[in-house]
């Protein structure tokens, strides 16, 4: 009997293990490694995959954690094209209706959300992977993470609608481009830069430069043949041929970090593959203190949200992950750290933590940030530049930082009041509270800071959401904070106040004031803070605001006015700065006349006009809202109470007349009117029916005005009426056309 039992021990020990060797032999990392183009999902209890694809061998993770509940359905995913190796499951997002996301399951926690079984035996261009039913919803979105089990890396994180369990097919949530961002736009605003980053952004603008061209940039192969061999932040970037044979390299190195921040030097390459930026590099050299600004924090600060925070190991270094969803393009795997150099010591120390105070000085530092959809390529940036250090001495790892159990995953001003900010916190422990910290700065020339706490609760294990009252404050500084230990740092801007003057210029006065009793109108979206700007030596100026912190686009299209309160001298041309819009000279303008005494205006939007398009402004994608004041000698304007609006907060003046001779006439005659604000204008010859049978935009002056009406020859005998307006008067006149 022991024999017999000895005997079938032995067969399954060795049937294992043959069938081991076959698997391993077999096996091959993930060949598509782009996002499943559909799925079709059906809840059918007991499903279970048994026999899974030849790149799971049986005695790996996935194969030897796969599920045995009985309550199971199936994902059946399809690529484009065949696929022999599939990916594995190990993180998986769920986004609810409402818009909040959590992690819902990743992979090792199989007792909680909805764990995934490794993928069957493929069928073509489709794979069966078996869930576990019960903890997915039947609406929102699933966002899941896909890796390759060959050697455990996540290579990209594809989302998908919840469907209710019908076996219909179900398309990828597109993304607007299959790129990472760049490093041209890496590496600012972790705190306050006052308007040096607005500045930078309004000079791009201005240029024309918004928008990245690679054909401007140089390629890292030339770049390579110019730079000498050695230890320096030029000869430390990864090697294209590397990542694969079909990568180029750019620099796209943002040097104007070099005037506004702690960095001595900068390079930053962009890595590109058939025209998509799939991983970035991005480095400083710093003295005494490590780079200040860093991706995680300035990325929520343009919008992104973190899905994930853990630790990897990358030889014997451990660093910190974190996987960013920005708010385009892909979602972007991070990691940071930095290398101290003490001169004459061939000893280097790297330091990796989440919180900048956790770093320590040393005589000078190598930072060193990148990011890719594949973590793949991620670590094989790491390795690459960690092998480039250690030919010059010994590398240790002095500071090794946990992940934060609690963190900020997302921070938004809310829409329709950009006084709050919106914090969504994540607890991957079991406190039930925590301490936020404030350090506010009021307003662009406050020389003085507010500082106040506050307590939240927390859901342990769990999601929380948090609002802030900034109040017309233009930034403000966040610390997460538990049992007295910092866990979390973010910075939170509104737009900033700025100004351009031409050389030459000098400035006489720039106040910027907060208000009063500050409050938003309901249905309003107001422009924070108010100015008073005045100038000499240049026949303009332009005072300019970012609508939202990071320079991010904000979407104003619902409103059809812009209202404000305004005074000055000279003519005022103000502008909407569209991201989609390339030529500076073609964004959409509108200009009148200031007056001394303190105004109301009420200006609808259909009054701007582009130079380049026919159609009204759409404001969808507003950066910068700016206001140029144009006069020979004193430059003045004072603006308050700027906000978009669907309300005409004024009334039209008391109709005035227009002088009209001759009249009767035929086909021209000479107009004469009197307009008390001047600016565009509207002309308009109406039918007695109300038909516009002749229109015209006309520049007009504060004051007694006179021009040429000529009208079409073909223009039938009889009555018209002659209306010119604006949103702040309306003048007519009755013509007679014999």
């Amino acid at each position: 009997m022991l024999k017999k039992l000895l005997s079938k021990l032995i067969f399954i020990v060795l049937w294992t293990l043959i069938t081991s060797i076959s698997h391993m032999a077999l096996s091959q990392q993930v060949g598509n490694r782009r996002c499943p183009e559909l799925y079709k999902r059906n809840n059918g209890n007991g499903q279970k995959v048994t026999e899974y694809a030849s790149n799971i061998s049986p005695a790996s993770i996935y194969f030897l954690s796969a599920l045995s509940k009985s309550n199971q359905g199936n994902f059946t995913f399809g690529w484009a094209e065949p696929i022999i190796f599939p990916p594995v499951v190990t993180k998986s997002w769920i986004t609810t209706t409402d818009g909040n996301t959590y992690l819902d399951w990743e992979f090792g926690n199989n007792e909680s959300g909805s764990p995934f079984n490794p993928p069957g035996i493929p069928n073509g261009n489709e794979v069966k992977y078996t869930f576990y039913n019960n903890n997915l919803p039947t609406a929102g979105l699933i966002t899941l993470e896909l890796t390759d089990p060959i050697d455990g890396l996540p290579y990209c994180t594809c989302t998908y609608p919840l469907t209710s369990g019908s076996s219909a097919e179900v398309k990828l949530v597109s993304e607007e481009n299959l790129r990472v961002s760049s490093g041209n736009d890496g590496g600012l605003e972790s705190r306050s830069l006052g308007t040096a980053v607005v500045e930078q952004v309004f000079e791009r603008f201005s240029s024309g430069k918004n928008t990245l061209n690679y054909k401007e940039k140089e390629t890292l192969k030339n770049y390579r043949k110019a730079k000498v061999n050695g230890f320096e932040l030029s000869s430390l970037i990864p090697d294209e041929q590397m990542l694969g044979e079909n990568f180029v390299g750019y620099l796209t190195s943002p040097e104007e970090l070099l005037a506004i921040t702690n960095a001595e030097e900068v390079v930053s390459v962009d890595f590109l593959n058939q025209g998509n930026n799939l991983a970035t590099f991005f480095a400083t050299k710093t003295s005494e203190k490590v780079y200040e600004h860093s991706k995680y924090v300035c990325d929520r600060l343009k919008g992104a949200e973190i899905l994930a925070i853990d630790s990897i190991q990358i030889g014997e270094f451990n660093l910190i992950r974190s996987l960013l969803k920005p708010t385009s393009g892909l979602n972007e795997y991070s990691i940071s750290f930095s290398i101290g150099i003490t001169p004459a010591s061939n000893e280097m120390h790297l330091q990796s933590a989440w919180l900048l105070e956790d770093y320590v000085s040393e005589p000078s530092f190598y930072n060193f940030q990148f990011w890719s959809a594949d973590g793949k390529l991620l670590q094989l940036m790491i390795e690459n530049i960690l092998s480039q250090v250690k030919n010059f001495g010994s590398l240790h790892q002095t500071v090794s930082k946990t992940t934060p159990g609690i963190f900020v995953s997302k921070t938004h001003r809310i829409t329709n009041d950009p006084s709050k900010v919106s914090l969504k916190i994540w607890n991957r422990t079991l406190e039930t509270s925590a301490t936020i910290q404030l350090t506010s700065k009021p307003n662009e020339n406050s020389q003085t800071m507010i500082t106040s706490t506050m307590e939240v609760e927390l859901t342990p294990m769990g999601t929380s959401s948090v609002e802030i009252d900034a109040k017309d404050y233009s930034e403000v500084s966040i610390s997460l904070i538990d049992k007295s230990i910092k866990n979390d740092y973010l910075y939170q801007s509104d737009g900033i106040w700025a100004h351009y003057i031409p050389t030459g210029g000098s400035i006489i006065q720039n106040q910027i004031s907060n208000t009063d009793n500050f409050e938003v109108l309901d249905g309003d979206y107001p422009i924070l803070r108010n100015v008073a700007f005045s100038a000499s030596g240049s026949d303009y100026a332009t005072v300019y605001k970012t609508i939202k912190g990071g320079a991010v686009p904000e979407d104003l299209s619902e409103f059809n006015f812009l209202n404000f309160k305004a005074s000055g001298q000279g003519e005022m041309t103000i502008r909407f700065v569209k991201k989609s819009v390339e030529n500076f000279d073609a964004h959409y303008y509108y200009t009148f006349d200031l007056s001394k005494e303190i105004k109301s205006y009420s200006i609808p939007l259909s009054n701007f006009r582009s130079n380049e398009f026919s159609e009204n402004v759409k404001l969808d994608d507003l950066v910068i809202l700016s206001f140029t004041s144009q006069n020979q000698g004193l430059i003045a304007m004072n603006l308050s109470e700027i906000r978009f609006s669907n309300r005409n907060e004024n009334q039209k003046n008391s109709v005035l007349s227009i002088k009209a001779y001759p009249n009767p006439f035929q086909e021209k005659t000479n107009i004469q009117f009197e307009s008390k604000f001047g600016g565009q204008m509207q002309l308009g010859v109406y039918n007695l029916d109300g038909n516009l049978v002749a229109s015209d935009l006309i520049e007009t002056k504060a004051g007694q005005n006179q021009r040429i009406l000529e009208l079409n020859r073909v223009t039938k005998k009889g009555i018209y009426i002659l209306k010119i307006s604006s949103n702040l008067e309306l003048l007519t006149s009755k013509l007679i056309i014999n």
